[in-house]
């Protein structure tokens, strides 16, 4: 019980609370004997879950008069850091913060939930599992989305925001960079022979069309070329790898030629929905080979997820969060919904006609990972990961739960640019992979920074995992998703190098001015002559130059799993017979077969939102009007 006797100076206190992404200030008012407000006044973290956090943490807190209250799913560093930072504020307050640390646990009542029915059920509240809600929707069927942490978003809410589709008119207008023509060249010099068969006709239309495209560019300025099957190939070429084992895998035709066919379609489907895109510039996330990123124009994932979820519940969709999927449900031998278990021992059904699973991959469960892991020769227990937490193959064990076949669990990616520490993409100066220039602890680049996602963070391994990131203003102002006053307290925190001079800089890092500054003048060479004779980049565009210069910490991170549920082209989840299990549909990061051994950059979203209204218009298509009786299997 909380001490009645415990008194305070009464008054307003400003503390700095540890989050995920960096510090942000918080106001803790106390009367003479309560804690009567918690005010956060800046809100740094990830937009999506940490709102919810903001919200249930400090409720909890003034409600319960104590600090014994457990963490938010999925957010447990900035739910430490406000009860941490509220602590200090107990302090100095003149009260006794280890006595209502150690107050009776204040647990908040759980909304409970009566046994639903539906049309269609979806496990997983992400970009991939909001679009299929959406066109159920449109469908005119009913829809229950179930997301187990206590917000919508998923990865999806963590991403950059580029979404991969060709849209020649579009890019048209762009000028072609340093480079390009030379990764055209290339793909024009490659021997058919040397594709695999399915893609061999794909691939002679796209020799076709670069041979018209040069003849066209000839005697003017090139613009940005692009084209479906420009995209097809890079993703296919893209997602080719050999593991450990010596096994060779590829992008399923199928669904690679479903997604390149259909990402354009989906992405202009998003902007009638509400999402609004930059269409003044196009984009390219690491990794992507090629600039054809549509981004939204403002809060990158958050956009997307903040249109689809106003939409669905617009639409009379039902959406519970805090809401785990522990079962399939049967009735007779047909999938017939799910079993629900929250916390406090409480339970729901959910009956349904079709299941769509999108819970995403198993990015962070490093035990799976490290389990299932073969391609990479070790995995540190310690990796950091970029995924929401939540994100720990839940889906998958439920598809397996239905007999559901695997494909691909070994490829792991990893995103090379991630921060040290947190794993957070969207800290420090990240910008176009043109502008990247990477050096390793002796302040000497290592690698085309250009490259696809595996082949850069190998480099970093071999180069002993931490590396840096080196931009100047010119620079700066192209980086993704940083504010000036992030990037301010980012430089307070230590996690973000500034400086005037590049020997300053140098020196900050631990490195040997000389060694950096003969690095960037060499580079800023190759940048003016467009040729890059030691890593063989081929694309350039910003020199580093003009101070102030900044350097940003990096090392590779758990990113994606390649692996999941073996779909079809209409997102069926399939047996180990090659056959479809009926009413099971799976959409998104818990999939295989689509990105194989590597996925591009830009291609995630592309993916969830191409294949999540699929998923939904086969389940829709295929739904039996017949009412039964659900038992748990």
């Amino acid at each position: 019980m909380a001490d009645d006797k415990q008194t305070f100076k009464p008054g307003k206190y400003t503390v700095s609370a540890q989050g995920h992404n960096g510090t942000f200030p918080m106001n803790v008012t106390f009367t003479a004997d309560r804690l009567e407000a918690i005010d956060i006044d800046q809100k740094t973290e990830t937009a999506g879950i940490s709102d919810v956090v903001y919200d249930r943490i400090p409720k909890a807190i003034v409600n319960g008069q104590t600090l014994n209250v457990d963490a938010v799913t999925g957010a447990s560093e900035t739910s430490r850091g406000i009860l941490n930072g509220v602590a200090e504020a107990v302090t100095k307050a003149g009260g006794d913060a280890k006595e209502w640390q150690n107050r009776d646990k204040y647990t908040p009542e759980v909304v409970e939930n009566s046994d639903l029915q539906t049309d269609v059920v979806i496990i997983g509240g992400g970009g991939a599992g909001l679009a299929a809600a959406a066109t159920v929707l449109d469908q005119g069927r009913k829809v229950v989305l179930l997301e187990k942490a206590p917000a919508l978003g998923g990865n999806t809410i963590r991403t950059g925001g580029p979404m991969n589709a060709a849209d020649p008119e579009w890019q048209s207008k762009f000028d072609a960079l340093p480079g390009e023509h030379q990764t055209l060249q290339d793909l024009l010099d490659m021997n058919v022979a040397d594709i695999d068969p399915e893609y061999q006709d794909d691939f002679k239309t796209l020799q076709s069309q670069i041979k018209a495209y040069f003849a066209d560019t000839k005697d003017q300025k090139a613009y940005l070329f692009d084209s479906v099957e420009l995209h097809r190939i890079q993703t296919y070429l893209g997602g080719t790898r050999t593991d450990l084992d010596g096994n060779r895998i590829y992008g399923n035709y199928k669904l690679v030629k479903t997604l390149t066919d259909n990402d354009l379609a989906a992405q202009k489907w998003l902007a009638k929905i509400g999402v609004k895109f930059d269409t003044s510039d196009v984009a390219m996330p690491v990794g992507a080979l090629w600039r054809r990123g549509h981004k939204p124009v403002e809060n990158a994932g958050v956009a997307y997820i903040s249109a689809l979820s106003d939409y669905v519940k617009h639409n009379g969709g039902v959406i519970l969060t805090d809401s785990p999927v522990t079962r399939l449900l049967y009735a007779k031998g047909h999938l017939d919904g799910v079993l629900v278990e929250k916390p406090g021992d409480h339970s729901f059904t959910v009956q349904a006609k079709a299941v769509i699973i999108t819970s995403g991959g198993f990015g962070a469960n490093t035990a799976l990972v490290q389990k299932y892991n073969t391609s990479w020769k070790k995995i540190d227990d310690d990796i950091a990961t970029t995924n929401a937490p939540t994100i720990t193959g839940d889906g998958i064990k439920l598809g397996q739960q239905a007999h559901a076949d695997v494909t691909g669990m070994g490829f792991i990616q990893m995103m090379p640019v991630s921060d040290p520490e947190t794993g957070e993409l969207f800290s420090g100066i990240q910008c176009p992979p043109a502008n990247f220039l990477m050096v390793n602890q002796q302040g000497k680049r290592f690698v085309n920074e250009y490259a696809e996602r595996d082949v850069l963070a190998q480099a970093a391994f071999d180069n002993g995992g931490l590396f840096y990131l080196i931009a100047d203003s010119e620079i700066k102002k192209t980086a993704y998703n940083t504010s000036e006053e992030q990037l301010v307290q980012q430089v307070k925190d230590g996690r973000l190098f500034k400086a005037d001079t590049l020997a300053d800089l140098a020196t900050q890092i631990n490195i040997d001015p000389k060694t950096l500054e003969t690095t960037v003048a060499t580079y800023n060479g190759y940048v003016d002559q467009g040729n890059d004779p030691d890593f063989g980049k081929n694309v350039f565009d910003l020199k580093v130059e003009k101070a102030p210069f900044y350097a940003t910490p990096r090392k590779p991170a758990i990113h994606h799993t390649m692996g999941g549920l073996t779909i079809d082209d209409g997102a069926h989840v399939l047996n180990k017979d090659g056959h479809r299990i009926n009413g099971l549909y799976a959409a998104g990061e818990v999939a295989g077969g689509l990105h194989a051994g590597n996925r591009l950059g830009g291609n995630s979203l592309a993916d969830i939102f191409t294949f999540g209204p699929i998923a939904a218009k086969s389940a829709v298509n295929e739904i039996v009007d017949t009412v039964t009786s659900a038992s748990i299997h």
